[in-house]
């Protein structure tokens, strides 16, 4: 977190990641990165026990309350475990003073439309589902949580800007070149297919950190052709 703030050094945003099994935890992560310059933290709610939704609105509250930060409140029930409705995300993000934006990553559209419906447009959300990009982006999402970028950044800000400019097959072209790459990152797992992907462009961001593997020789393979045909 330090080295990507220093890095960055005021020219973008920095979003870190806040979760934690607890809400003391996730407080002290939050403050952690305010405290190192990040504008913003990302909180998926995880839990041992499937939380209410009680329990998860009391959970942004209480880090919104002693962090003072702009949180990103993260929907990612395939990993996590929790799946918060559009219904809840409004109403924390009306009533949660410092809940500011959402990630859903549940891969459906109908969500996003559901998160702009509700709160007449005036609550961001980013996507957070790789095969969809192009149609939350059509769809009004601000933005595009992702770390496919890391190996071919060119064809994704296409798709970005193609969509912000209202220029549709510009942006369909870009997409179509661009999705087999996001199937395979989605199939194969990010932090396993971008570390291989970083280390076949020369730039190894070292193995992953166990139990994940690294890719196996045959889909890195796979992943050396995707990368040759997406330039």
């Amino acid at each position: 977190m330090d080295v990507t703030v220093a890095a960055v050094a005021g020219r973008t945003p920095v979003v870190v990641g806040a979760s934690d099994l607890t809400t003391a935890g996730a407080v002290r992560r939050a403050r952690r990165a305010r405290e190192a310059g990040a504008q913003a933290v990302m909180v998926v709610p995880v839990s041992y026990w499937k939380l209410s939704d009680r329990e998860v609105f009391a959970h942004f509250q209480a880090i919104s309350d002693s962090a003072d930060i702009p949180i990103m409140a993260y929907n990612n029930p395939a990993t996590s475990g929790i799946d918060m409705s559009p219904e809840l995300l409004v109403a924390m993000a009306e009533r949660i003073e410092n809940v500011r934006m959402v990630k859903e990553s549940t891969g459906d559209i109908h969500r996003m439309l559901r998160i702009k419906e509700l709160s007449g447009g005036s609550l961001p959300f980013f996507n957070g589902s790789n095969p969809l990009v192009l149609d939350a982006l059509t769809a009004g999402a601000a933005g595009w949580c992702t770390a496919t970028p890391c190996l071919r950044p060119r064809l994704c800000l296409q798709i970005y800007e193609a969509v912000r400019a209202g220029e549709t097959e510009r942006a369909q072209t870009a997409y179509r070149l661009l999705k087999p790459l996001l199937d395979f990152v989605v199939s194969q797992g990010l932090p396993t297919t971008i570390k291989a992907g970083l280390d076949l462009l020369g730039q190894s961001a070292g193995v992953p950190r166990r139990p994940l593997l690294p890719l196996d020789k045959e889909r890195t393979e796979v992943l050396r052709g995707l990368l040759e045909t997406v330039v």
